[in-house]
């Protein structure tokens, strides 16, 4: 797959934000002026990238700087049928603050739901997403397509491993390479025998 990056303050965020777009030719003023540069870019990379592959466009859905969810839906919904697959929905970028939401877990889902429901188009959550049951549910609710990790995956490189584990998945562990496997299953094999944690010198206890 290929993304097309339209959030954060990048060009084609600077488009989109009448924030930051202050052109007065045809690609800024109005909404659908500010749109066009996002369906030039969206229609050319289509038009290079094979039909059979997915394309997805990122786009900060709310950047509390005038472009909004609303207003990335009917983004949305306009390059759908130019072959954008998914819509990435992420947020903030323009102003030098973060938009004023409150930083909880998978705070920033309902935008992915919102322009999922509104535009019909397929959409990956992003934002606080943590623990496996938790992306587990927000595709299991439809509040999303797909779910993406960032941070949470640099804390933890071996999180996809361990949510194969937890949502049984991979119970024998065929999902990783082979000595990984071996050790790993030796591992769960053992850990049911043991009653207690040690205790005393040598130990972390």
């Amino acid at each position: 797959m290929v993304e097309i990056h339209g959030a954060h303050g990048f060009l084609i965020h600077e488009f989109l934000s009448p924030a930051a777009n202050r052109r007065d030719d045809e690609y800024g003023g109005s909404e659908e002026n500010r749109m066009r540069f996002a369906v030039e870019v969206v229609r050319c990379v289509r038009e290079h990238w094979p039909q059979d592959k997915p394309l997805f466009l990122r786009l900060s859905a709310e950047d509390d700087a005038g472009w909004g969810p609303a207003q990335s839906a009917v983004l949305a919904a306009r390059v759908k049928p130019l072959g954008v697959d998914v819509v990435d929905c992420s947020s903030g970028g323009i102003l030098s603050r973060p938009p004023a939401l409150a930083p909880d877990y998978g705070y920033q889902v309902p935008y992915a739901q919102s322009i999922r429901r509104e535009a019909g188009i397929m959409t990956m959550a992003v934002g606080l997403i943590v623990h496996a049951q938790q992306a587990e549910r927000i595709l299991a609710e439809g509040r999303a397509d797909l779910v993406a990790l960032a941070r949470e995956m640099l804390y933890n490189p071996n999180w996809a491993m361990d949510a194969a584990q937890k949502l049984g998945f991979d119970p024998g562990f065929e999902m990783v390479p082979p000595p990984y496997r071996y050790w790993l299953s030796r591992r769960a094999a053992t850990l049911p025998a043991i009653r207690r944690p040690p205790t005393g010198p040598g130990t972390d206890q």
